[in-house]
């Protein structure tokens, strides 16, 4: 069966070339072989036909060889199982394991890239393109229906439960007292914890001018009955006036002892979650609490359905706020790289970076793509394929032997005639 390509198709143009240029090779041969005839059957009455016999079949000769030698490179000619010939399919496997280790020793090597990763500014070209709205409008397209296309399959019920089972379980393995120690740490290395105490101080100083009749009226009910009322006054304005001025204090004076107090809670607390085994285990006890409650697995639920429902829709919209925001976002992303060079050269650096690091531990996994590759075709398609790219060229040979063989037979029957 023949490996003729689909007409119309980039293959079935190689293949026409390919044939015109074996037509004419073989035409070439057919007729060197019909002059060679009528020059031979001629000679006796015109003997300077034995140049032209000279020519001819020193130049079949030639044309014969090198067809022999091209057709053997991809099947056996004339379908004789000749040895050494249908190299292609019969070493494939080896060629595609050659071309894979000179691809890896000669390509996936640091000193082939590096100075190609240098010269390249990727981030600068990245910036040219992506600030011209028409590149962001294209990407944030590609992105929104990737990411609909996405959020869409997620919803199928099985694969979002097997989602949401390995979140689970993931979670579950994730130690909640340390990590909320460390932000405990973070906000009260940089003091931002006294926001909370200046917040709870306000707050408290508004509850207590909003509710100083609770106090009176507690203070009334808890006296005798035969304490006087001026004394029951003074002790209001007693306890009002101090707790103002404690709260007062409080707030004022960023060194006040009530504030100390804090700080050394905060700090015996924020150990405590680090190395009390007993905290540690009754935080974990309550981040299992939480995440297994069915208010929070519905809750969780809705959630998702909203914000997937939101990106969905959004994503769907070409005019829509979000899709304009993210486009605003790349046009100005590709400014702000085109400004920076500092930001383009640390760009590049991680590129080159990763892609120097991917080499030097996975060129042996690249280069078995190619040699597995090879593997997997068919002895016979891989010679078919070889053949369309080379072979019009290798018909160049055949032409070429055909009339280099002829020249040197002609010269050689002259050399004999003139000199012997």
């Amino acid at each position: 069966m023949k490996l003729q390509p689909v007409p119309g198709s980039p293959e079935h143009a190689q293949w026409s070339r390919l044939v015109r240029m074996k037509r004419f090779a073989t035409g070439l041969l057919l007729l060197l072989g019909a002059v060679f005839i009528a020059a031979y059957l001629s000679e006796p009455a015109y003997p300077w036909l034995g140049y032209v016999r000279a020519f001819t079949e020193a130049a079949m000769i030639g044309g014969l060889a090198d067809w022999f030698a091209v057709t053997a490179l991809f099947r056996h000619p004339l379908g004789l199982p000749v040895p050494h010939t249908a190299i292609i399919p019969r070493q494939k496997d080896a060629i595609g394991e050659s071309l894979a280790r000179f691809v890896r020793d000669n390509f996936l090597v640091r000193e082939a890239l590096e100075p190609r990763l240098a010269s390249l500014d990727f981030a600068g070209r990245a910036g040219v393109w992506l600030r011209q709205p028409a590149n962001a409008h294209k990407i944030t397209g590609s992105a929104s229906a990737f990411a609909a296309w996405f959020l869409q399959t997620v919803d199928n019920a099985a694969l979002r439960g097997f989602l949401r089972e390995n979140l689970r379980l993931t979670l579950q393995q994730v130690r909640i007292t340390p990590l909320l120690s460390g932000i405990l740490e973070l906000l009260t290395r940089g003091r931002h914890h006294e926001e909370l105490i200046d917040s709870f101080v306000r707050a408290a100083r508004v509850q207590l001018d909003e509710h100083k009749h609770l106090i009176r009226e507690r203070i009334e009910t808890q006296t005798p009955w035969w304490m006087p009322d001026f004394v029951d006054e003074k002790m209001y304005d007693k306890i009002v006036a101090e707790l103002e001025r404690l709260l007062d204090n409080i707030g004022a004076d960023s060194g006040h002892a009530a504030r100390r107090q804090f700080d050394e809670g905060i700090a015996q607390f924020i150990e405590a979650m680090k190395s009390d085994p007993k905290l540690i285990e009754r935080g974990q006890a309550f981040k299992r609490e939480v995440l297994e409650h069915p208010s929070m697995q519905h809750y969780l639920a809705e959630l998702w359905n909203e914000i997937s429902g939101f990106v969905v829709r959004g994503a769907g919209d070409p005019e829509s706020p979000m899709r304009r925001r993210i486009e605003a976002g790349v046009v100005d992303f590709g400014k702000a790289l085109e400004r920076n060079a500092e930001m383009r050269q640390q760009i590049n650096r991680w590129l080159s970076d990763a892609t120097l690091y991917v080499v030097r531990n996975y060129s042996q996994e690249i280069s078995d793509v190619i040699s597995d590759t090879v593997k997997s075709w068919d002895a016979r398609a891989t010679s078919h394929r070889v053949e369309l790219q080379v072979g019009r060229d290798l018909q160049f040979i055949r032409i070429n032997g055909t009339l280099v063989g002829g020249l040197v037979g002609l010269l050689l029957y002259t050399s004999v005639n003139v000199f012997l």
